[in-house]
């Protein structure tokens, strides 16, 4: 398939090795590049391109103001930021990018990130969806930049401090935060009463997980359904997140399977909000009908959309860069007999959790969908989803 990609960076001898490098990971796309950001804005307008790579500092307009401009008159079209450093206090200056490439990178790195960022959107047909879904503003949390913030705060205990105060100024956050530090799922035998103090125990994975979700929930309140209660979605995650990772505990699972749990059970209801603000109409026509038939709504969503819900998601996350398991968790939560690794997994701790607090937190008015009940069994968890309680 032909693809289209715009790289833009001020420095010549950066731009001619940057285009080299996708020229020779993908000779198949039409790559163009530009030393002018107002050029390329210029040239997007014009004729927009499947993907853009922008570095950030350039001058005459910076690569966020240029994304932002991209997103607005190109709203079908990639976005990815690359760039040698970004401040802790800068890193809300990079919201309109689907990910973020540290600077220097190689071509494998590149190769990945673009493979990947092509084939999320190709496996949402809909035109319409992709438009959507890519359009959407991503936020100041991204995995490289997460990485990042990972190291520093590794190596420099200083550096929760700054995250703690960024977390600090959003009261509703903060709240989230040290709620989360002070649940017994830690074991903690002290109280932890600062976002600073949060932030350090937590690790920037856990803190990926909160920040996401409640900008996501902020950034849809406005556009909330009459048959949709933000609090009790929001409720409905928490738990998820929260059953999600200590199934993963009791199963021993790794720590970072465990956060990528809690991201994922907090996400896992991202396309319902999408499809809230999108498609309104047809998401009043599918509550129609399962209030109607007193069924659950899933199966209605299924009649007047284009996929479902946990598939958008899912396509956004990868969008993101998020990991694979959480992506694959997401995409698989109504078919995680899919899955092709054995045992229990992220897949297997999203799925029961969600089962769960669908019956004790519900997301919406309807009654819950019928789980696989043979899906436990083959991976060696209780067969009866009554025989899974909260610790």
């Amino acid at each position: 398939m032909m693809r289209s990609i715009f790289i833009v960076d001020d420095q010549l001898e950066v731009l001619e090795i940057a285009v080299a490098i996708i020229k020779s990971v993908m000779p198949e796309a039409v790559t163009t590049g530009f030393n002018d950001p107002i050029k390329a804005l210029e040239a997007i307008k014009a004729s927009p391109p499947d993907l853009i790579l922008s570095d950030q500092l350039m001058p005459g307009m910076s690569g966020s103001q240029l994304l932002e401009e991209a997103r607005v008159v190109a709203p079908g079209t990639l976005r990815i930021m690359m760039s040698g450093f970004v401040p802790l206090d800068e890193l809300t200056v990079i919201t309109s990018a689907h990910q973020y490439v540290a600077k220097p990178f190689d071509a494998p790195q590149l190769q990945r990130i673009l493979e990947r960022t092509f084939a999320a959107r190709d496996r949402v047909p809909d035109k319409k969806l992709q438009t959507v879904v890519a359009s959407l503003r991503s936020l100041p949390s991204l995995p490289q930049v997460h990485h990042t913030l990972l190291t520093e705060l590794e190596n420099n205990r200083g550096a929760s401090a700054a995250i703690g105060q960024m977390v600090a100024q959003d009261a509703g956050l903060s709240a989230k935060v040290l709620q989360l530090a002070n649940s017994p799922l830690f074991g903690r035998d002290y109280l932890v009463s600062s976002p600073a103090e949060a932030v350090f125990c937590l690790g920037t994975g856990m803190i990926t997980a909160v920040v996401l979700s409640q900008t996501l929930f902020k950034h849809y309140h406005a556009n909330s359904h009459p048959e949709f209660s933000l609090p009790q979605v929001w409720n409905h995650c928490w738990d998820t997140a929260a059953l999600a990772q200590c199934y993963c505990r009791e199963r021993q699972l790794p720590r970072q399977a465990r956060e990528e749990a809690f991201l994922a059970g907090l996400l896992h209801e991202t396309g319902r909000l999408i499809f809230i603000a999108n498609f309104p109409d047809q998401y009043k026509a599918a509550c129609d009908a399962a209030r109607l038939a007193h069924s659950p709504l899933g199966p209605r969503l299924h009649e007047v959309l284009p996929a479902a819900p946990c598939e958008i998601a899912a396509f956004l996350l990868d969008l993101w860069g998020m990991p694979d398991s959480v992506v694959a968790a997401v995409s698989m939560l109504e078919h995680p007999e899919k899955e092709k690794a054995a045992g229990f997994t992220v897949v297997s701790a999203l799925y029961i959790a969600d089962q769960i607090a669908s019956r004790e937190t519900p997301p919406d008015p309807f009654p819950p969908e019928e789980w696989n009940a043979a899906y436990p069994r083959s991976i060696g968890c209780p067969e009866d989803i009554q025989q899974w309680v909260r610790t």
